[in-house]
């Protein structure tokens, strides 16, 4: 029993740092934090940080991997919901995920300069594998079952499985560099990053569909009225 409660005990420390750490990144920005402004604001002792996180990227790492699990427990449902058709399936999940992250969309934002820093570029590699090894693997058993299905067409499910995780994260990093770009100081141009965003979209989306063997249309990858709502007005 003991152990039980020191497990619990551990848990919801860590989730405390990291629950500040979340804060912060909003409304200080990640370069801006540091170590010590955590531990002031918390009143907890370096040893205690560093018991938990040995580094600021460290801790980082952990955000993102509890981020991700979050966002795994909005989309699982639907994974595994047998009444969803395939096709539709697929644009649920996507959907879900898109509506799950506007929900969180001040953090979101805040933490997408620090994803896209040199500094941070090994923690990034590890979580685009997380990503493949959570979210890869549960898209592909949606390719599977369409493919079982008859919606999809495609010879070799697994490769096909990989290749769209793949589109599907270049996609992302486009859309994140725009917005980035759009959303810095100054601004970029709204219209211009319109425009952008759906060259991205409907490129990667024909790319998807042609893989999968379906028609102009199957597949809707991204909501772009939704997408707007990333940008500045």
């Amino acid at each position: 029993m003991a152990r039980v409660i020191d497990e619990a005990t551990r848990s919801a420390k860590k989730n405390e740092i990291l629950d500040c750490a979340q804060q912060m990144i909003y409304t200080k920005g990640y370069e801006k934090m540091s170590i010590q402004d955590i531990i002031n604001d918390l009143g907890i002792s370096k040893g205690a940080f560093f018991h938990y996180f040995p580094s600021k990227a460290a801790l980082l790492e952990s955000l993102l991997t509890r981020t991700n699990q979050q966002g795994m427990q909005v989309v699982i449902p639907i994974a595994k919901d047998p009444s969803i058709p395939p096709d539709k399936k697929l644009e649920m999940i996507i959907q879900a995920g898109m509506q799950w992250k506007a929900g969180q969309k001040p953090f979101m934002m805040a933490i997408l300069k620090a994803w896209y820093s040199d500094e941070n570029a090994l923690v990034r590699q590890k979580m685009m594998a997380e990503s493949s090894s959570t979210f890869g693997e549960l898209l592909m058993q949606v390719f599977k079952d369409g493919i079982q299905k008859g919606v999809f067409h495609t010879n070799h499910p697994e490769m096909a499985g990989k290749i769209i995780f793949s589109l599907m994260i270049q996609m992302s990093d486009s859309l994140g560099h725009i917005l980035l770009r759009v959303n810095s100081d100054p601004p970029g141009d709204r219209k211009t990053a319109i425009q952008e965003i759906e060259q991205v979209v409907y490129s990667y989306t024909d790319a998807v569909e042609r893989i999968l063997g379906t028609e102009p249309g199957t597949v809707r990858m991204i909501d772009m009225e939704a997408m707007k709502d990333w940008l500045p007005a």
